[in-house]
């Protein structure tokens, strides 16, 4: 059972892990609250900074969350929320990009709007039914065509959005069970700009990769920095002096001026599971538990090139995929009621991203690319509360803390994660005895995402001159409701 007090607390929603969206093509381009590229996406729980996610038992967001909780509702209802999350993300780069006109595009990633909607229906013989829909991962941003990391990334997004169907039982009055199947949807889109060379220099993107990561590397005197590119060039299993056209291009391309534009996009379709158990140790004590797992994506489309990249032809439209490993997760969480106003909630989650070692872009005519990623499991912790001032008003407070999933030297431009503090308010209503109503706001800041090359492709490191830190923030606002019927 969930915790009791002598004031009516709202049945909100709460969206996170997989939740559940009105609008199943929103575009979830910055990252709400989560360890790496894993969405927490906003609801009601969001002004407890996402605590005791697995047990708050007075939220629609179980059928996504922990199945088993929703044996704690007792109702028919749904719920919907509308989030606003308004990035403030600058980028500070350790090279003179003024001089070299190579500087990013101020605040580089979008505001993003976040629908979601879903409804749980009690069942007999103690079982209950939800189905919900919603965004589990994004993220994405646009540094402009100028950036000094343009030959990986000049702009990126990957959105990850599932449909959820749960079913929970209830043992007896301390145990209960649930399961969640869901179908997860995935899109990525990725743009790149890379010199234009012809069929005579070998089709071999990551040589590309390796010649401008070196070039750029170098400084000094005009005369210094041009011994050191011809070096680069000798040096690259490119034929660059195959042609003038090459020589001159390459040229052209390390001084700033704009080469072949790239544009990856593929989608995929997969799987996620989730299991779930709540046990209530007392009147004022409870416990929940959650298991995700969802499987990997090969994002499969298109890949359009406009101009020549290691070919006589000026546009290409080219069959590609890339893949992308999602990890796996455990979240405990505890509810505790203190007294007959306040409640205390905390979340313990583990991600593995330990999975998640490389990204393989294949393009067909080309030799495939290995990004190295060489992710780690991390860990999110969060402690949030409700005050009850009376039997209409609630009020919400929470902090959480996500680590890294990745360290400063192995971390890319294009997905530039790292930890997040997140301070959170809120404020519940109940309208009637049908009808609540929540508000909330959040602040997240976001770790520095400090970025010490180019690229790692194949275990080897190039571009070291592009080395950059992130100042960022995201402001986050929404509303809810929850009615019952």
């Amino acid at each position: 059972m969930p915790l009791k007090n002598s004031f009516s607390t709202p049945h909100l929603s709460y969206p996170k892990s997989a939740i559940y969206s009105a609008v199943i093509g929103c575009l979830i381009s910055a990252q709400a609250g989560a360890v790496g590229f894993i969405i927490n996406p906003t609801s009601q729980l969001t002004g407890m900074a996402n605590a005791g996610s697995t047990i708050y038992s007075k939220s629609i967001a179980v059928i996504s969350i922990n199945p088993a909780a929703m044996s704690l509702m007792s109702e028919k209802q749904l719920g919907g929320n509308l989030s606003l999350v308004f990035p403030d993300w600058e980028i500070d780069e350790a090279w003179d990009c003024q001089a070299e006109n190579n500087c990013a595009d101020s605040n580089v990633a979008p505001v993003s709007v976040i629908p979601t909607f879903g409804i749980i229906r009690p069942m007999d013989n103690n079982f209950t039914w939800g189905i919900g829909a919603g965004a589990i991962a994004g993220a994405g941003f646009d540094y402009g065509k100028e950036f000094k990391s343009r030959t990986i990334v000049t702009e990126n997004s990957v959105q990850v959005l599932g449909i959820i169907n749960s079913i929970a039982w209830q043992m007896n009055e301390q145990w209960s069970f649930g399961v969640g199947l869901g179908i997860i949807y995935g899109k990525y889109e990725q743009d790149m700009n890379l010199p234009s060379l012809n069929a005579n220099v070998g089709n071999d993107i990551t040589e590309v990769f390796n010649l401008v990561g070196d070039a750029l590397d170098c400084s000094g005197p005009p005369a210094v920095v041009a011994a050191c590119r011809a070096a680069a060039i000798a040096n690259s299993n490119l034929d660059i002096e195959s042609s003038a056209e090459n020589f001159q291009s390459i040229a052209h391309y390390l001084d700033g001026g704009s080469g072949t534009d790239v544009e990856l996009e593929g989608d995929d379709i997969g799987a996620e599971v989730i299991l779930g158990a709540t046990y209530q140790y007392s009147d004022r004590h409870s416990f929940g538990m959650a298991y995700h797992y969802m499987s990997d994506f090969t994002f499969e489309g298109d890949a359009n090139i406009y101009g020549k990249l290691l070919s006589d032809e000026a546009r290409q439209k080219q069959d590609s995929s890339l893949t992308w490993d999602m990890p796996q997760r455990f979240i405990i969480s505890g509810a505790h009621q203190i007294g007959e106003r306040l409640d205390i909630y905390w979340d313990f989650e583990r991600v593995f991203f330990d999975t998640f070692e490389s990204t393989d872009v294949r393009i067909d005519g080309y030799p495939v690319i290995v990004l190295d990623r060489n992710f780690k499991d991390a860990n999110r912790y969060a402690i949030g509360g409700e005050y009850h001032y009376n039997d209409k008003w609630t009020a919400q407070f929470g902090f959480s803390f996500d680590e890294s999933p990745v360290d400063d030297e192995d971390r890319l431009a294009d997905i530039p994660v790292d930890e997040i503090k997140k301070i959170a308010f809120g404020g519940l209503y109940q309208y009637s005895p049908t009808l609540s109503l929540h508000g909330y706001m959040s602040i997240e800041l976001l770790g520095d995402a400090k970025i010490e090359q180019l690229a790692s492709i194949d275990g080897h490191k190039i571009g070291h001159s592009v080395q950059m830190e992130s100042d960022a923030t995201l402001y986050v606002i929404g509303a809810s409701f929850s009615y019952k019927f």
